[in-house]
């Protein structure tokens, strides 16, 4: 059988061995943990990172769409300054016609219907305050004008029709023209 120094060298060769098995067992534990870590951060990162983008991309399609609204809002208004100079520039042309033009002429006939039509149709659509009661104040004195067809009245008939021009004219230069080009214009 073994004597006590052999039992003991066996002995202390068991301890080494089991000491040394339990070193990496501790480094496999570290490493494993350290991946675990590692993997929880990196799950972390990648929630992260996909809902910064989502929130990114919803701000960008938000953006996009105020600058859609916008566009189109732009190109509503300059459709209807275009028809609102459009048919200021008819009642224009109409009221300088009935207050210039021989009461039933051939001009002022048509001119007259012109002048019912845009003052009972399309030109409510479009006009503004001013511009209203120009027409308004137009409209009176042409029925003055037609009652009681003297000189003095065709004379308030003109600067009707002078005054709805300047007030079409005025109105107009505020929507189109900048600020800083709007002194350059007597109105």
């Amino acid at each position: 059988m073994l004597n006590e120094e052999e039992k003991n060298r066996i002995l202390s060769e068991e301890q080494y061995r089991a000491e040394i098995r339990k070193k990496p067992k501790l480094k496999i534990d570290l490493i494993e943990t350290i991946t675990k870590i590692l993997q929880g951060l990196a799950i972390i990162v990648g929630i992260w990172a996909t809902y910064y983008a989502y929130q990114k991309q919803n701000k960008e399609n938000k953006q996009r769409q105020i600058e859609l609204q916008q566009q189109t809002a732009k190109e509503f208004r300059k459709s209807f300054y275009e028809k609102q100079f459009q048919y200021y520039a008819e009642a224009v042309e109409t009221t300088s016609i009935l207050a210039t033009e021989k009461m039933g002429s051939e001009d002022y006939t048509k001119a007259r219907k012109s002048f019912e039509r845009l003052f009972w149709g399309k030109l409510s659509i479009v006009e503004e305050k001013t511009v209203e009661s120009g027409m308004i104040r137009f409209n009176n004195t042409l029925k003055e004008y037609e009652q009681t067809p003297t000189d003095e009245i065709r004379e308030k008939l003109k600067q009707a029709s002078l005054k709805l021009a300047h007030d079409a004219s005025k109105y107009t230069i505020n929507v189109w023209v900048d600020s800083t080009e709007r002194k350059n214009y007597n109105r």
